[in-house]
């Protein structure tokens, strides 16, 4: 399990996703979302350079690296990380956030946006 934000009593959320590594070398990543209440889009990136990720208000978006090394950041640049194979950064917030990510040139990243179905910002809970 690379990323998950199971539904919880004590929570009260009624929403799920989850995001898992399958498979051996080369493993692959695999999303499964509850389709009642998340919406999830998956893109793989192979192509070298940077690409604009805008993450709208209530979404998250998780980007897994999966070969190489990737640079997720803050367009306006306060913060920023390299990611490793294996590595999984989640963005969530109710107020829209511009990243860029610059993958490596021989590598690949997952890029996944989790929209909510209903009016609820989505949460996630590590």
């Amino acid at each position: 399990m690379l990323a998950a934000c199971p539904d919880t009593e004590g929570r009260g959320d009624d929403w799920r996703w989850s995001i898992r590594r399958v498979g051996n070398e080369p493993w692959q990543v695999h999303v499964e979302a509850d389709p009642q209440h998340v919406v999830a889009d998956h893109s793989v990136v192979r192509e070298p350079g940077e690409r604009d990720l805008l993450r709208e208000p209530g979404e998250e978006l998780v980007v897994v690296a999966v070969k190489g090394q990737h640079l997720v950041q803050d367009a306006s640049g306060p913060w920023h990380r390299w990611l490793e194979p294996g590595d999984v950064f989640v963005v969530e917030g109710e107020e829209s956030e511009h990243l860029v990510l610059t993958a490596s040139g021989s590598g690949e990243a997952s890029v996944i946006r989790l929209r909510p179905t209903g009016r609820d910002p989505l949460r996630w809970v590590p």
